[in-house]
């Protein structure tokens, strides 16, 4: 498509359409019965850096042993980052409450707005800021009567995973155009290697198995190479922001799949939450104003 030739547009689509993509992973976790976080890892991790390790064997031939070699240290600590996110992601869902884990983790663009601005120097535009301040406004309303009753312990995970995730997306915005399927595969490999030690592996229904391969061959690989992916091309506060779009998707989710009505607050909050993604999306595809010269400042129309 034409449109797509604009470079933020097609980081938007990217990024966007990655957490469309992952919006059902908290039905899918949902439905699994008898494995424990420790097993969800696991299975969720290997599948990931199977599935990854084919497509790129496919795409790659016998060069794709070289393609780890070249990551250097920024791509391995964006794989540590990935694999610790993924991890603090499942041991919060499991620990506290699902309002709780959402609400901590919006506050995800915020974070990732002052390290990018603290480590690298990028500048977070008023429009963005702005945005954010109302979609975390929303995600409160969403899950207003809901917060609380959860465990130090999933909440604390909830917000280092926030913080693992805001970092990853300035180190990839540091780092410039790249591949991200590497570091993905690697990441699962990671996750896999660290669950290994606690996880008991036949302790797992072939149902819930057939549920986490879904998530980790097909749901999570390609929703994660989709919103890292638009980081080439969009600032990592704004891309932040359009992870939110998993927050107001993952309630209808379960909504359809197992019946869980949203509130009417969360329908208020989440088009408060979308209302901001699409402002702060459709200004920042506007084409700046032509620069005014010197003699219209000093003599402007009218003056």
């Amino acid at each position: 498509m034409t449109i797509l030739r604009t470079p933020h547009l097609r980081g938007l689509v990217l990024s966007a359409t990655g957490m469309v993509v992952i919006s059902p992973d908290g039905l899918l976790l949902r439905l699994i019965d008898t494995a424990g976080p420790w097993e969800i890892i696991l299975y969720r991790s290997s599948f990931m850096g199977i599935g990854l390790a084919l497509v790129l064997a496919l795409r790659h031939g016998r060069r794709v042993g070289g393609l780890w070699c070249k990551l250097g240290w920024a791509g391995l600590a964006s794989a540590v980052l990935m694999a610790g996110a993924n991890m603090g992601f499942i041991g919060a869902i499991t620990h506290t409450t699902v309002a709780n884990t959402l609400v901590i983790l919006a506050a995800m663009p915020l974070i990732s707005a002052v390290l990018g601005r603290l480590l690298i120097g990028e500048a977070v535009a008023r429009r963005t800021w702005g945005a954010i301040i109302v979609a975390m406004g929303g995600i409160v309303v969403i899950f207003a009567d809901s917060l609380g009753g959860g465990a130090p312990l999933g909440d604390g995970l909830a917000a280092v995973t926030a913080v693992l995730m805001g970092l990853n997306l300035v180190l990839l915005r540091r780092m410039g155009p790249r591949d991200v399927l590497p570091m993905l595969c690697l990441a699962g490999f990671l996750g896999a290697a660290a669950a290994a030690f606690f996880a008991e592996p036949t302790a797992v229904s072939g149902r819930d198995l057939a549920i986490i391969a879904v998530l980790g061959f097909v749901v999570l690989p390609l929703a994660l190479a989709l919103f890292f992916g638009g980081v080439r091309f969009v600032p990592a506060a704004e891309v932040a922001l359009l992870a939110l779009l998993e927050t107001v998707l993952a309630p209808i989710w379960v909504w359809l799949g197992v019946g869980e009505r949203p509130s009417a607050a969360a329908m208020v909050g989440g088009v408060i939450v979308v209302g901001a993604v699409i402002v702060n999306a459709v200004l920042g595809l506007r084409p700046p104003g032509p620069p005014q010269s010197e003699a219209a400042r000093r003599d402007p129309p009218g003056g």
